[in-house]
């Protein structure tokens, strides 16, 4: 077979061309898309880091109004019947009889269950 086939007549031509410039133009448009990955990278990034403080700023106002609202309730203050006689007491005649009236007309203490 190396007889019958002779390299020197075969050449040293490319079976194809590449127009001047192109492997240029290659090159900026593989850098161009490039940047366009990193800088997508980069707003995803930012976009994580925006929900995730989102989240933690929600987790602290959560905590927050847990505690604001446990702190709250130990203050409020117990008045026993003794404290609500007084203060019934300390109105002047007309309060009384408004309150006496408006109690002796609501409905869902005198409904009958």
């Amino acid at each position: 077979m190396a007889e019958r086939f002779d390299f020197d007549r075969i050449g040293r031509r490319m079976p194809y061309t590449v127009p001047a410039g192109a492997m240029d133009e290659l090159e900026r448009n593989v850098w161009c898309e490039v940047a366009k990955e990193r800088a997508m990278e980069t707003r995803r990034g930012c976009y994580r880091l925006r929900v995730a403080l989102r989240a933690a700023v929600a987790a602290v106002a959560t905590v927050a109004l847990l505690i604001a609202v446990d702190w709250y309730s130990g203050r409020r203050q117990v008045y026993d019947i003794a404290a609500v006689e007084r203060a019934f007491n300390n109105l002047d005649d007309a309060d009384r009889a408004y309150i006496l009236q408006v109690y002796e007309d609501d409905l869902f203490i005198n409904e009958l269950y």
